[in-house]
């Protein structure tokens, strides 16, 4: 993601304002590997005065055309292709529409994707765990581990909207799922078929819940596990009673992949709606 300021001298021509900014962004497309369609820029027009500048200072000489470009990225792309970028930049822009090299001055800074929602108030960590996924998905085979941030995504979809996809890949094939001794489908199990048979349905299989809803209070990750902390509201079948409980899901984490899952719950009030 690249956000870009653009400041400039009122007056330019529209056609002028369109070639630079799809200087800016043609050089960012070849050069750090934007998305053609990662495009957002603003373009601010100041008067006579408004631009204050040292014509020869580290560069120059400037001229009252000197253009200055703001771009915020949440990725450091490094020295290589920073230095690329600049010279592409620079060429493009004296190709059309006519800037000269001394006229452009650069400033990149890096903001971690916490800092950013695109819109709908998602946070950028969720919307680059679900891009990186969804690639992952198209090329089976090509990830062998998986960040905090992809890992705290999915455990997220897992709970919110009992999506598997993206947890089921990040498993290792001896994953450990614990459920409690004293609840009716308790136990342990293996593998990730395993894993996946009991998140695809109603825990326990619809045997002791009529209906089980969750809502994901929080979702913690670290180098070694992922938590999640979950608020349901189910029903319970033999006694059509609503019961709302809280528990906890600990997952392990080993060298990027899930190696475990242990659900940590007071069973007690989950089965009949009172503290144990």
């Amino acid at each position: 993601m690249a956000f870009v300021n653009i400041s400039l001298a009122r007056g330019k021509s529209d056609q002028y304002r369109a070639a630079v900014s799809q200087a800016v962004h043609d050089a960012l497309v070849a050069e750090l590997d934007m998305k053609p369609d990662d495009n957002f820029q603003l373009i601010h027009q100041h008067e006579p005065g408004e631009m204050v500048f040292d014509r020869g200072f580290r560069g120059g000489p400037r001229s009252d055309d000197w253009i200055v470009f703001t771009i915020t990225d949440d990725l450091d792309r490094g020295e290589r292709a920073k230095r690329r970028f600049y010279r592409t930049l620079v060429r493009l822009l004296e190709e059309r529409p006519g800037v000269r090299p001394a006229d452009v001055f650069v400033i990149m800074t890096v903001v971690p994707p916490e800092n950013v929602s695109f819109a709908g108030g998602v946070i950028g960590t969720d919307v680059a765990a679900a891009e990186s996924l969804d690639a992952a998905a198209k090329a089976p085979g090509t990830r062998g581990t998986y960040t905090r941030a992809e890992m705290a995504y999915a455990v997220t979809r897992l709970f919110r909207n009992r999506d598997r996809g993206p947890i089921l890949p990040m498993l290792r094939d001896d994953v450990v799922l614990t459920l409690p001794t004293t609840l009716p489908y308790g136990g342990e199990f293996t593998g990730p078929a395993t894993f996946d048979d009991f998140f695809a349905k109603i825990p326990g299989g619809g045997a002791v819940w009529k209906s089980f809803d969750t809502v994901v209070d929080d979702v913690l990750a670290a180098d070694d596990h992922v938590i999640a902390r979950l608020t349901n509201t189910a029903v319970l079948k033999a006694t059509g009673k609503t019961v709302v409980f809280q528990n906890l899901w600990l997952f392990g984490v080993a060298a990027g992949r899930i190696t475990s899952a242990q659900l940590y719950a007071d069973t007690a009030a989950a089965t009949s709606g009172t503290p144990g």
